[in-house]
């Protein structure tokens, strides 16, 4: 998303470069900063932009509970906006945050939807994100081979895109899918199969990881490592893998706790496979201690289970009983979890309902003229867009010499003309079309599905109305007519042509002697030439 604003836009993009950079926490910062200003100012897609970023930034801290609130917050202020670009790419980040909740079914359901979206589309950045996430959720719900075509198509869009973050994350996430093939290999005994497939997610970590340092991405680049090292020390590679490993610690800036367990909890593994197991209970140890003063139980489980059988082999028979208890005591706290998550969702669902009040009033505000209420020049370019290829009129309604309103009964009255004159249009047209102010003293008429006829015939009532009005009751004298041209096309002929046929028609209106519709060029402009 392009952000506007010098202040703002310049503290986002700050935002943008720590998160690639890794700098997680001084990237929700920012983002969380720049939430807040766009609150105050009561800009709707700059808030809707921020909340995007923060759940984003909050999948990959490991704290998906709060970015799941941001998400479905953003998701909602871009649906009342009209965003579909944006709306798909929040729909994606949810079901990246849902399936890091274990919530297989919701990231399910919600990547489809994205992907539904984004296909039909003409972005291709977007559409290659939904095919990432939906990619990555096929491959955790053990449909890897579907996965693979997916995910193959979003790294291609990157690429061609010259988007080599983005390349590097979804080759990051093939690597993924290719390792969920090897294990499927292994439970059938296809022995051939399984050492391809893992040969294949070794590869594709480690163009990752190329392409990740290339871009500056360091997230990538760290998950790409540890991915690598455990695909390697699987295929009995634990040189390289501890290579891979020792790589990850001169990555410069501070990783996230849950990335630094992971890393920890994968060295002891490593270590483990080769005997060295002293230094794999440390490492262990250390990854344990991580995750447990940051609450990530997932890292906790894997790190006491580790440790468990690592002190079992170094012959401490008490001490690798000792943590199989603590293993299966947290083994039940995870379990659990996944209740307490389904009623954090629930909550975060009802909390959401906050966030809706103030977005349906920031958007209203954003979509609407603040003088007459009525839609302003943003929400008719949404509706002339989402109307594109369907036959529909439209028109241009100038009030006629209203510099002269304003000059001779002052700017107090010359508003409340615009205001009168917006609600004479809205009752006149009703359900029949929509009415806008373009600004100043100019509306717009949308005639959906309306021959060039019935437009006129509305716009002749209107016309006539405010003609007839009762303007007396503003200011003693006064009088108000508009001039209006009229435009209709059959679905093929661009909107922006519409639009300009029908200020030409206005024109013809206004040097016509105005107070007056055109809906077609005089009988001398057609046959001229």
């Amino acid at each position: 998303m392009q952000v506007t604003g010098t202040g703002f836009g310049e503290h986002f993009s700050a935002g943008t470069l720590l998160l690639r950079a890794g700098d997680l926490d001084e990237a929700l910062s920012h983002f969380k900063a720049v939430y807040s200003s766009a609150e105050e100012a009561g800009a709707a897609d700059l808030m809707a932009a921020s909340l995007c970023e923060i759940a984003w930034t909050c999948f990959k801290m490991g704290d998906p509970e709060q970015g799941l609130e941001c998400a479905i917050g953003a998701k909602w202020l871009w649906r009342r906006l009209g965003n579909a670009e944006e709306i798909a790419r929040a729909l994606a980040v949810e079901a990246f945050l849902f399936l890091d909740l274990g919530f297989g079914d919701e990231a399910f359901d919600l990547s489809g939807e994205a992907l539904e979206l984004a296909q039909s589309l003409d972005a291709p950045a977007i559409l290659a994100f939904a095919l990432n996430v939906r990619g990555v959720v096929l491959s955790v719900c053990q449909e890897s081979e579907l996965a693979l075509s997916l995910l193959e198509q979003a790294v291609n869009l990157a690429r061609v895109g010259g988007n080599t973050a983005a390349e590097a994350f979804y080759t990051l996430n093939l690597g993924f899918a290719h390792s969920k093939m090897a294990e499927l290999a292994a439970k059938l005994g296809e022995d051939e199969r399984r050492a391809d497939q893992r040969a294949l997610a070794i590869a594709q970590s480690t163009a990752a990881a190329g392409l990740a340092e290339a871009a500056g991405d360091l997230w990538t680049l760290r998950v790409a490592l540890c991915n690598g090292a455990e695909f390697l020390s699987a295929d009995g590679r634990n040189d390289e893998a501890i290579s891979l490993l020792d790589r990850w610690t001169n990555v410069p800036g501070e990783a996230s706790s849950s990335l630094h367990a992971h890393h920890l909890y994968t060295r002891g593994l490593v270590l483990f496979a080769v005997g060295q197991y002293r230094q794999a209970e440390m490492a262990c140890r250390d990854a344990l201690a991580l995750a447990e003063s940051a609450g990530q139980i997932d890292h906790q489980v894997n790190a006491a289970l580790a440790l468990s059988r690592i002190l079992e082999a170094m012959g401490d028979t008490a001490a690798a009983l000792g943590m199989h208890r603590l293993y299966h005591n947290l083994f039940v706290r995870q379990s659990g979890e996944a209740v307490r998550r389904r009623a954090r969702v629930e909550e975060i669902r009802t909390e959401a309902d906050r966030l809706r009040a103030r977005a349906a009033e920031l958007a209203d505000q954003a979509l609407s003229d603040p003088l007459t209420g009525i839609a302003n020049r943003r929400s008719f370019d949404q509706i002339l867009d989402r109307l594109a290829g369907n036959p529909l009129s439209v028109a241009i309604v100038d009030l006629d010499n209203f510099k002269l309103v304003n000059d001779r009964h002052t700017h107090i009255a010359g508003d409340a003309v615009l205001q009168r004159v917006a609600r004479i249009m809205v009752d006149q047209i009703a359900t029949h079309g929509h009415v806008a102010r373009l600004g100043g003293e100019e509306f717009a008429l949308i005639f959906p599905e309306a021959p060039l006829a019935t437009a006129a015939a509305f716009c002749e009532g209107v016309r006539v109305a405010i003609g007839n009005a009762d303007w007396d009751k503003l200011t003693p004298g006064m009088k108000v007519t508009v001039s209006i041209g009229v435009a209709s096309g059959d679905g093929m002929r661009p909107t922006g042509e519409l639009m300009q046929l029908a200020d030409s028609r206005l024109y013809l209106a206004k040097s016509g002697g105005r107070d007056r519709v055109v809906a077609e060029e005089p009988l001398a402009s057609r046959h001229a030439g």
